[in-house]
């Protein structure tokens, strides 16, 4: 969800400030958010809304105090963040998922996915790509092109997605160029689809 201002800084859409504010609370508390925003030069800003674009360094900031904070390495909290956020922008948009009875076609479609839902809110925005490189059995390859390099995030929404279908998923990600990144995903051998029953 990222877009070039005029002033040269590349920005996110609200919605995954309010979605991390939202999950430091869960996490720290309303005292840890306080102390998050002001460790990260936030405090006195005015408060972030779904339709805005605010600089990714605004993140970068938030998740380098609240992982301080939570006594984590940075890694694993944002990681945990992306798995936090996958189920609240999935019931967001419930039907960007029809269809999609397991984690393999959400895959397979999370490009478009994203590319939809982010122009909703902003034409002209330039949001993350995803794209399957190549396929082979139960296994793909899933490659991230952003400028940001926010592969635990990435990692995180995969651990989400694998949560959301109740069908655990194996990945890792294989490789680095600059910001982007390849993943290896395995999926489960399929079964008798369960679709996304229960996250009504």
């Amino acid at each position: 969800m990222e877009k070039a201002s005029p002033d040269g800084k590349v920005r996110m859409k609200g919605t995954i400030f309010i979605l991390f504010e939202d999950f430091v609370a869960a996490e720290l508390g309303d005292d840890g958010l306080d102390h998050v925003l002001a460790a990260a030069g936030l405090a006195d800003v005015e408060p972030f809304v779904g339709p805005g674009t605010y600089p990714v360094a605004h993140l970068r900031a938030m998740l380098a105090a609240a992982s301080e904070r939570a006594g984590q390495p940075a890694d694993e909290f944002q990681r945990a963040f992306g798995r936090y956020a996958f189920p609240l922008l999935a019931r967001s948009a419930p039907t960007l998922l029809d269809g999609l009875t397991g984690p393999r076609q959400l895959v397979d479609q999370l490009d478009s996915i994203v590319d939809t839902e982010v122009r909703k809110l902003d034409p002209d925005a330039h949001p993350a790509r995803f794209t399957v490189l190549a396929v082979a059995g139960d296994e793909l390859l899933l490659e991230y092109e952003s400028p940001h390099g926010l592969f635990p995030l990435v990692s995180g929404i995969l651990d989400g997605i694998g949560d959301w279908y109740g069908a655990g998923i194996e990945h890792r990600l294989v490789s680095t160029q600059g910001t982007n990144g390849t993943y290896l995903i395995t999926f489960p051998p399929v079964a008798s689809p369960t679709g996304a029953a229960g996250h009504d």
